[in-house]
This record gives structure tokens, C-alpha cells and sequence, in this order.
């Protein structure tokens, strides 16, 4: 599958793609949904694994060339992952911390997209990040895929991400927001599915004797933001209309829930994220919420300038 209408403001699609792995099953479920998302886009696939220093200068002691080794791994790895490609992936043995190695690598092989394993993010355990995903996300100057453990092509036979969707956009009124809304509607055009977007307006914390007053005052901003929302999102770049819902309650809860998979839904979720002079480019506590209460593919989407 080939680019199409490709839009320099949004990179979607993209034409190269950095899975970083570390051999780890949940780096194999990332770097399978990277091989089909460069298949699907045309991109090109590069492969890294960041090779602890500590232990290549143990192995080195020992007379073992680590580096070779993990060339020769990571492409069995590949291989295992993705099976035979039309177009070979690059693959990448660098030495240094796994967060540097990573952000570097993507900027000298101008790798518009990261793919990372939401590593062990199940259970209790979703309570927290890999600090790899956790550290990309804060200092990466690109987009990223974080991809969860359990994730399955809906259509194992077919090639690329074939039967993903909807694109679901998590929208509200900021410029990372809107920009993720419009990679979204660009990934639901390569992906040839709908797109959709949510925006979740939370309750007023006011003792109960005030209630009445918070929930008109909440309806009215509800009714406020899907006029304005709407209006926005029309501007999209999406052919068809973008439908929006707007809902109340808990943000992060309702999002996860807005994606929530199912037989007939294969749905990936595009948010907006600040660059790294912005907060630390971390994602703000509601998205690392959403990050561990989806089960989907999530793409925390930054425009570059």
C-alpha cells in the first residue's frame, strides 16, 4: 500500500516508523502492529534495540562481541514478529541509555512515528509505565504509538491494519487537541475507516447543597463545547463529517471507555501532546490515566512545527 495525500502539517502518513524493542513480548506486539502500520502507509520500518552499556562491557570482559549478537537477534526478532516483508525493515544495535538511544535514532533516521509496548499494563500493574514508554513520551519531539500487550490484528490474514477502526479524536480546546483531531481524520483516510471525536466535560466539585447549580452550569458547558467543537472539527480535512459526542463525568474513564474494543470495533485513539518545552513534553496526569485504562493502540500525537 502506497502514501496518499500525505499532509506536511500532520505526517500522517507517515514514510518511516521506529519500533524499539527489548525482547520482551510486549515489545513484539508493538514492533508486530509497526510492521503493519508501515506496511499499510508505505513507510519505512526501523527496528532498534538500545543494548545496556553495563552489560556489553560485562560481555565484552568475557570476550563476546554483545553487538553482534544482538544484530543477529533482533533481526530473528523481526522476523518472528512480522514475518517476511516486502520491504526489508532496517534494524539498529545501539549502545547507550534506551530513552536517548531511542529519540536519537528517530531523529537521524527522521522517523515521524515511535512504536513502544505499553510494557505490562494490565491489571494492577496499569498503574504504571514502563519507564522506557514513560520516558519517550516525556522527551520524544515526535509522535508516539504506545501500543498494549494484548493488541491483535482484527484481521491476521490480511496485510497492513486491515478492519482498525474507527479513529476515535479525544478533543477539547486546545491547539494539540485540535491538531490530533486532524491527524485523526488523516489516519481514518489511510486506514479507510470513520473517525470520530469525544470530548468529555467533568463535573464541578461542589458540595451537594450547590448541585443543581453545578449540573446546569455543566449542561451549559456542554452545550457550549458541542456547538463550538462542532464548528472546529469541521475543518478537519476528513471527507466525510466528523461526528462528535459530547459527554460528562470523569475524563480519562470515559475516553478509555469511548474505545473500549469489541467483535466489530477495532478502534485506535489519537490524542494531542505538548512539545517538550511544554510541561517537559510529558503528558498531563489525565492522559497517563487514559494511557493505562485503553486497550487499544493510542497515538499521542505532537505537530511539529
Amino acid at each position: 500500500m502506497a502514501h496518499s495525500g500525505r499532509s506536511p502539517m500532520n505526517m500522517i502518513p507517515p514514510r518511516a516508523v521506529l519500533a524499539a524493542v527489548d525482547f520482551s513480548d510486549a515489545s513484539r506486539v508493538a514492533l508486530a502492529f509497526a510492521g503493519r502500520l508501515a506496511t499499510h502507509t508505505g513507510a519505512d520500518l526501523h527496528v532498534l534495540h538500545a543494548d545496556d552499556p553495563l552489560l556489553e562491557a560485562a560481555a565484552r570482559l568475557r570476550g563476546v562481541d554483545l553487538a553482534h549478537e544482538a544484530h543477529d537477534e533482533l533481526a530473528a526478532f523481526t522476523t518472528a514478529a512480522i514475518g517476511p516483508a516486502a520491504r526489508p525493515p532496517h534494524h539498529h544495535v545501539v549502545t547507550g541509555p534506551a530513552v536517548e538511544v531511542i529519540c536519537t535514532i528517530a531523529e537521524r533516521e527522521s522517523c515521524e512515528v515511535i512504536v513502544l509496548g505499553a510494557r505490562g499494563m494490565s491489571g494492577a500493574s496499569r498503574m504504571m509505565f514502563g519507564s522506557t514508554t514513560e520516558g519517550v513520551l516525556r522527551r520524544a519531539d515526535r509522535s508516539v504509538f504506545v501500543v498494549p500487550d494484548d493488541w491483535m490484528p482484527p484481521r491476521p490474514e490480511a496485510p497492513g491494519l486491515a478492519g482498525m477502526g474507527p479513529i476515535v479524536a479525544a478533543v477539547d480546546f486546545s491547539a494539540p487537541a485540535f491538531a490530533a483531531a486532524r491527524a485523526a481524520a488523516a489516519l481514518a483516510t489511510v486506514l479507510d475507516t470513520t473517525v470520530e471525536a469525544v470530548h468529555v466535560v467533568p463535573p464541578l466539585p461542589v458540595p451537594q447543597r450547590w448541585s443543581a447549580y453545578a449540573e446546569s452550569a455543566v449542561q451549559r458547558r456542554v452545550d457550549e463545547s458541542a456547538s463550538e467543537l462542532a464548528h472546529v472539527l469541521r475543518g478537519a480535512g476528513h471527507d466525510a463529517p466528523m461526528p462528535l459526542r459530547v459527554v460528562t463525568g470523569r475524563v480519562a474513564e470515559h475516553l478509555a471507555e469511548a474505545v473500549e474494543p469489541s467483535p466489530r470495533r477495532h478502534p485506535i485513539l489519537v490524542m494531542g501532546r505538548r512539545s517538550y518545552g511544554e510541561r517537559g513534553g510529558a503528558p498531563g496526569s489525565t492522559a497517563y490515566r487514559v494511557l493505562t485504562l485503553a486497550r487499544v493502540p493510542v497515538l499521542m500525537y505532537l505537530q511539529k512545527p
